[in-house]
Order: C-alpha cells, then structure tokens, then sequence
C-alpha cells in the first residue's frame, strides 16, 4: 500500500511538474509579447509628442489695440495644441533669430504671458522662440519661433 501511495504521489508530482513548466514557458512567451507591445507604444506616444513640437505655432493674443510707451504692458502667447506639452523653455530672440534671455524655464502649459516696456513710438516687434529639449536618440533640441508686431503711441 506504502508503494503504490508512493507511486501514486510521484506519479502526481511529475504531472504536477511538466504542467508548471509548460505554464511558465507560456507565460514566459507572453511576457515577451507583451515587452515588445510595450516597446512600440512607447515609441508610437514620443513620436506623437516629437511630431506635436514640430507642428507647433505660437499665436500672440493682445488685450489693447495699441501700447503706450514707458507703460508696462503683457501679451499672450498659446500654442495651437489646447493639451499640455512636452517642457520647454522661452527666450527673447536677437534680431538675427539667435537666442538671448530666458524667460520662462521648464513649462508645459500650452500658453504663457510676456511681459514688456516698449521704449519707442510706433510698431514694436516681440520676437519670441520656445525651445523643447526632445529625449530621443539625438537628444534633439526644436526651436518654435513666434513674432509679433504691436503698436506703441
């Protein structure tokens, strides 16, 4: 009787065995199904963000018809995506478009105010350029310019 119980248990065991490994294996498999899946969404979503910037405009929104000179006075500035966006930071531009004060550092929202004192009669240029540090293999760096003419009297 010991024997076959014996028999019986050992018989149970290697089942009980060969079916967890075929499980594992299963499972095994799935997982590595399941990584690759992972891998394309990922890549799918950072090109998705990467072509988001590089279709970006920026829209200069003003309150006033005309600014007064020596008068502090604000501009808003949005992106024609209403979503969230990657970080960026903005800058002042020189004239020949090369970045030179920094404005505003790491935002996301889609829109930000600008801030300014015009110093002289007549139009007023506000050159202004977002610039989105893009994660991927080349560590990419985009530049959105915006430029906006206001009257100042």
């Amino acid at each position: 009787m010991k024997k076959a119980t014996f028999g019986l248990i050992l018989i149970f065991l290697t089942l009980f065995s060969s079916c967890n490994k075929e499980k594992i294996l299963e499972l095994n498999t799935r997982i590595a199904e399941l990584e690759i899946q992972n891998k394309k969404l990922v890549d799918s979503i950072s090109k998705s963000a990467y072509n988001k910037v590089l279709n970006s405009n920026i829209i200069g929104l003003t309150a006033k018809s005309e600014f007064i000179i020596h008068e502090e006075s604000e501009v808003k500035f949005c992106f024609n995506y209403l979503e969230k966006l990657p970080n960026y930071d903005v800058y002042t531009t020189t004239r020949d478009g090369k970045l030179d004060k920094l404005i505003y550092e790491s935002l996301t929202d889609n829109e930000f105010i600008y801030n300014f004192v015009p110093e002289k009669v007549g139009k007023y240029n506000i050159k202004l350029v977002a610039v989105f540090k893009i994660n991927n293999k080349e560590n990419e760096e985009i530049q959105v310019p915006t430029n906006l003419y206001v009257s100042v009297k």
